[in-house]
């Protein structure tokens, strides 16, 4: 089960962990002398497994954004030997709107309304909002809720995974909420991610506090969040103060390529596609793919190194194979691509499998389609061979 913060008690139960070693011990009748060593074949070595840099933890560190735990509908304050007691006097949630429309007030002012995306796309560091709609008026004398967001599996409230928001001043969390409207049984949230929060697809939950425990909406893919950079914000990393550079470097899909030689320079138009179905996504799973902690997932250089590092196919199994030999029978001439749109799709839809062929152009493109998605912004490219 999912580890969550409580919205009413703070409870925090730590578990003994046991490591048990097994040590061979030799008996009487074997010594050194009498006992032979088995000869076995030689093995090739394997790929050792990539190291952490986060030292002992007590349980696997979570890497991927696709993989989760399923949140309890119901999480009681104490036994209950009948099972959820009845809850039909307490409130209810009937509907939440994400308002992720791309002509509706969210996704314009993000600047997200580009994307070809059914889901919310916001920025971090800036306030969205959602509808939420009671069984009743929303009593604030009374009533408790929280918008509860999380991210990876084992999701935890002190490395930034689960993250609850309060709707009153009196109770907040590393991300800011406040009721901006309540009228009849439809309460209007805002919500500001926090500036270095991780970036990501969250799954969102809507939990009511009872004196019997807590109840949720149940797992709804269609309000899964994406959390992204926030250029536009002076509190994030990643922000330009020019509107003509976020115009440039965030929202044009489209540029110009050079390549060649020093003394022989050529250029091409190039897709970035940024906004293309399923560029997002393919995006997250290259993360993934590198198994990159979530808990880095906050920090635009440490991405942005990791997406460097995974565009080749070498040592990575990244994203794209080179080749310089002129033969390219079982893929596609460098020279052939005219965007990341396809490179990217066929190497999320494959699961991994690298895509062939790339040369420098190639490689600097794509990954340029890789910062301008995740990390905002992408610079002009001079590629020498």
């Amino acid at each position: 089960m999912i580890t969550s913060l409580r919205i009413v008690q703070h409870l925090y139960q730590q578990t003994d962990q046991y490591f048990f070693i097994s040590i061979p011990v030799m008996t009487d009748q074997e010594t050194p002398e009498n006992t032979s060593t088995p000869t076995t074949p030689a093995v090739p070595a394997a790929r050792p497994k990539q190291a952490s840099h986060h030292g002992r933890n007590v349980g696997p560190i979570a890497n991927s954004n696709k993989e989760y735990e399923e949140i309890p509908e119901f999480e009681p304050f104490m036994l209950l030997p009948r099972g959820p007691p009845p809850l039909t006097e307490y409130l209810d949630i009937w509907d939440v709107n994400m308002l992720k429309q791309p002509n509706e007030e969210n996704k314009q002012r993000h600047h997200t309304h580009l994307y070809s995306n059914d889901h919310l796309i916001v920025r971090r560091a800036q306030e969205f909002l959602i509808k939420i709609t009671f069984n009743r008026p929303f009593k604030p004398e009374q009533d408790k809720f929280a918008i509860e967001f999380a991210i990876g599996a084992g999701a935890q409230y002190s490395k930034g995974t689960y993250i609850p928001v309060f709707p009153t001043a009196e109770r907040q969390s590393v991300w800011r909420g406040q009721i901006i409207k309540s009228s009849d049984n439809v309460v209007t949230m805002g919500i500001t991610p926090a500036p270095d929060c991780i970036v990501g697809k969250y799954r969102m939950h809507v939990a009511v506090v009872t004196p019997y425990g807590i109840r949720r909406t149940r797992r709804d893919p269609s309000l899964d969040t994406y959390i992204i950079f926030n250029p536009w914000s002076p509190g994030d990393t990643v922000y330009l103060d020019d509107e003509e550079e976020r115009e440039e470097c965030v929202l044009n899909e489209l540029g110009i390529i050079y390549h060649g030689a020093y003394d022989d320079v050529s250029e091409r138009t190039w897709n970035y596609g940024q906004f293309e179905f399923g560029i997002l996504d393919a995006c997250l799973f290259i993360l993934d793919k590198a198994e990159m902690p979530l808990t880095n997932r906050g920090d635009p250089i440490k991405i942005s190194r990791k997406g460097s590092a995974m565009l080749n196919s070498r040592d990575d199994d990244g994203v794209l194979l080179g080749n310089w030999s002129g033969d390219y029978l079982y893929g596609v001439a460098p020279t052939s691509w005219t965007g990341s749109v396809e490179i990217l799709l066929d190497y999320a839809g494959s699961g991994g499998q690298s895509v062939g062929y790339a040369q420098c152009w190639v490689y600097a493109a794509v990954f340029n389609t890789c910062k301008s998605m995740i990390l905002c912004c992408y610079c002009p490219l001079l590629v020498k061979r």
